[in-house]
């Protein structure tokens, strides 16, 4: 059962570790260049929780954490299909920065009551890191959503982008069932995207945003509640438009834009994978 546990632990350092590094792509690119700083400070931390992550489930499986970040192939890494979209402009890198970031403290939130200490214990660690991503995306998206149409309007418009792919961010997870019934994770991603869903759209509303990007939770819900199960089982591959409407990570199926990600993010590690980090 602990595999169950590693799954876990895996699926959420995909996360980390891929969003880490589109996060990275801002360097010498962002608008200000306080935001190069943020958005290189944001991703060495996500990219350290990664790594946090990797070798907690290491331990269980026996494998180097460099390894499971790094020696896998594309088809089996577990990230939502959120956090491997391109950057695109900056309206949606923030509307996914703020998405994610909303998301995942919802999920820290519950993994700080899981039954296993050290996934506890980190949980509570990367939730009070954490909480400065969040200030940092909410206090942007306020400045837009007070600042001019064009703004408001661009930001609008990337929320509901991105939010398709941010509701798949609770897609459940392989191993789901006997890691609720371990307590290792204390809620079921279902429960958990209800939760993301209310605490969004409520502050959407807030700042007088347009709210109806919740419109799409029904018809993606259908969807990610039938996405359980082992995602390493063998099985006929989803169809495309699942990848398309933001599902399917959790299984392995990832965007076209997946694979250059991994070629990149992977290379020096597959050039001389003995190498200490």
């Amino acid at each position: 059962m602990s595999e169950a546990l590693a799954a876990v632990a895996v699926a959420l350092a995909d996360d980390e570790l891929v969003i880490g590094h589109r996060h990275s792509e801002w360097t010498g690119l962002a608008p200000h260049i306080e935001e190069d700083v943020a958005f290189s400070s944001i991703a060495q931390d996500e990219i350290g929780h990664a790594a946090a992550l990797y070798t907690l489930a290491g331990a269980i499986v026996g494998r180097n954490p460099d390894a499971l970040a790094l020696g896998r192939d594309p088809s089996e890494y577990r990230n939502a299909v959120l956090c491997e979209r391109p950057n695109g402009d900056w309206a949606y890198t923030l509307a996914r920065h703020w998405l994610y970031d909303t998301a995942e403290d919802v999920r820290l939130e519950a993994l700080a009551r899981s039954a296993d200490d050290a996934l506890r214990a980190l949980a509570t660690k990367m939730r009070r890191e954490e909480r400065y991503h969040l200030l940092h995306a909410g206090t942007w998206l306020e400045r837009v959503a007070q600042g001019p149409v064009e703004g408001r309007t661009r930001i609008a418009e990337a929320l509901a982008r991105a939010y398709r792919d941010a509701l798949a961010l609770f897609e459940p997870l392989e191993r789901e069932e006997e890691a609720v019934r371990a307590g290792w994770l204390p809620d079921a991603s279902t429960e958990l995207r209800s939760r993301f869903a209310q605490r969004a759209t409520g502050q959407l509303d807030r700042l007088g945003l347009p709210t109806d990007i919740g419109a799409v939770a029904d018809e993606a819900a259908e969807f990610v509640a039938s996405s359980s199960g082992d995602l390493l089982a063998a099985g006929p591959a989803p169809p495309e438009p699942a990848v398309a409407s933001g599902g399917g990570g959790r299984r392995g199926r990832h965007s076209a834009d997946f694979e250059a990600l991994w070629e990149e993010m992977t290379r020096t590690y597959r050039v001389s994978p003995g190498a200490t980090w």
